[in-house]
């Protein structure tokens, strides 16, 4: 005999399922908000979510949910840093750097540097900066160089560039 609450046929949900789903609507909007205030990986949003008191299970519900519906996708995140990072003056090694610190993994990564391109103009534009239009000595030139290198570019790119550099302040002079 049922009591009116539960369709005909239908048994009574069980307590922990219920609690269950209120654990992982809770957790799926903790990660909307956390993807509200910053994008991240997937695994960063794991991570957080974590941080923030989830269980385990509901945090991996919650960020498979997300994916699914399409707003977490870690190729498309880790594009947009590449584009934003080459766009500031970057090179691969620090991008690759700065997307494993964001918790993408080697194929998204590998995906992501597809968007990369090289922007002789911005190790330039660098040089520029540290040199204000002077030749440099060995120690100014070193720094800059050095800092090219933090900048994740390569030694070849970089040698290249101050050459470049050098050869346009002798036709100045």
């Amino acid at each position: 005999m049922g009591c009116g609450l539960f369709p005909q046929g239908k048994s009574r949900p069980r307590m922990e399922d219920m609690m269950d789903t209120d654990s992982r609507e809770k957790t799926l909007r903790m990660a909307a908000a956390v993807l509200e205030y910053r994008n991240r990986s997937a695994k960063a949003l794991y991570d957080r979510l974590l941080e923030k008191g989830a269980e385990e299970r509901d945090a991996a519900w919650a960020v498979a949910r997300l994916q699914e519906l399409g707003y977490l996708n870690d190729a498309e995140y880790g594009r947009l840093l590449v584009r934003d990072l080459c766009r500031r003056g970057y090179g691969p090694g620090r991008i690759r750097r700065y997307l494993k610190e964001k918790k993408l993994d080697g194929p998204d990564i590998e995906l992501a540097m597809e968007e990369y391109v090289f922007q002789p103009e911005k190790l330039r534009e660098y040089i520029d900066s540290r040199l204000r239009g002077r030749t440099g000595d060995r120690r100014e030139l070193k720094r800059a160089a050095d800092g090219l290198f933090r900048r994740g570019f390569g030694w070849d790119e970089i040698q290249s560039a101050l050459r470049e550099y050098a050869l346009q302040m002798e036709e100045e002079l």
